[in-house]
């Protein structure tokens, strides 16, 4: 009975758990019909299937072998090629007119150009021989001329400086092309989709997907363009600069004596008295107006303290005449100490009044 009750249990588990699977396999299958749905899920499908049929026209998804015993040829049809010329010429005025000749000869253009005739930035005009005229250029040339061309140039003066480079953009051309096919196909579909959408909202957000995809469209094709113009119109930047011809200075031979220094020992010291003098005088030249115009600041200072105390001392006698004449009439004179009077001496007596006999 026992085992009888265990194995109806069982069963009853086994059938209730085969149900709950059931139940959410049925549940996995319900999809929902909406439009958006199925334009999302048609995109999707439509997606995958051309991905796998680009990458097996590619080839992309064979497994690339690293350990390689032959070496593969590099693809070279996307080649740009640029250089750098430094050249210096005697005659730059010929020169320059060389060098548009030889563009308009092998149909290139100039793209940019700056010119200097060595100058100064002043207003004053200076002289020929004073200046160094140069000049850069960036030519754009077409590739099947590109090595004419620049040997024609190496010859219109001296060569200082040759800097050439290759850039090869094939390998980037090819993805620009292939991801154009894809956001292509992703347009087109788009826009069936947009045709068939009733729903306003739905279309808007297909709209921007759209536009975002229309935009990244534009740009692959900007730099498709770019690489196809700089593929088919080579770089040649060009420095042009202006020379003169060196010529050594002829060596001469001096005697070197005692009375030779002596003399070149006088004269060196009495020109530099001289100069010294020289400098004195301007420089005394220059500083006189100061001079002029402290003097007369210091004149001017001196006069107004003098007249300062001239008015000063005016004023106090004036003060002092004013206190004496306010002073009371009656008032008492200060005692004055006359000086002490000699005693006088008694006037002598006559002898003969007394008689003739002195006085005893």
């Amino acid at each position: 009975m026992k085992k009888a009750a265990l194995l109806s249990l069982a069963l009853a588990g086994t059938v209730v758990f085969s149900s709950c699977g059931d139940s959410e396999k049925s549940g996995a299958a319900t999809y929902d019909t909406s439009p958006r749905y199925a334009a999302s899920a048609e995109y999707a499908a439509n997606e995958e299937a051309e991905r796998s049929d680009t990458a097996n026209e590619s080839g992309s998804i064979a497994q690339v072998d690293y350990k390689q015993s032959e070496a593969k040829a590099i693809n070279t049809q996307m080649l740009v090629y640029s250089c750098n010329m430094s050249i210096d010429v005697l005659e730059f005025d010929n020169a320059v007119e060389q060098i548009h000749d030889l563009i308009k000869t092998y149909n290139g253009f100039i793209e940019s150009e700056t010119y200097s005739d060595g100058g100064s930035s002043s207003q004053w005009k200076y002289a020929d021989s004073s200046k160094w005229k140069s000049l850069n250029v960036v030519i754009r040339i077409p590739s099947a001329e590109y090595d004419e061309f620049c040997t024609a140039t190496e010859e219109i003066g001296d060569m200082r400086r040759k800097n050439s480079s290759v850039q090869n953009l094939t390998t980037e051309y090819s993805d620009l092309k292939t991801t154009l096919s894809i956001y292509e196909a992703k347009e087109k579909r788009y826009l069936d989709i947009l045709a068939d959408i009733e729903n306003e909202a739905d279309a808007i957000a297909v709209e921007d997907e759209l536009t975002q995809i229309q935009v990244e469209i534009a740009k692959i094709k900007t730099r498709m363009n770019n690489i196809e113009n700089d593929v088919a119109y080579s770089y040649i930047n060009l420095d042009l600069n202006e020379v003169r011809e060196y010529t050594e200075k002829p060596v001469v031979e001096e005697t070197d004596t005692f009375g030779q220094r002596l003399k070149e020992t006088l004269s060196d010291t009495w020109s530099g008295f001289l100069r010294f003098l020289e400098f004195l005088l301007f420089v005394a030249i220059r500083l006189m107006p100061y001079a002029l115009f402290v003097a007369l600041i210091v004149f001017i200072i001196v006069m107004f303290i003098k007249l300062i105390c001239r008015l000063s001392a005016k004023k106090a006698a004036k003060n002092k005449q004013q206190m004496l004449r306010q002073a009371p009439v009656n008032a008492p004179t200060p005692l004055v100490s006359s000086p002490a009077k000699a005693p006088e001496t008694p006037p002598a007596t006559d002898n003969k009044d007394s008689g003739g006999k002195p006085e005893k």
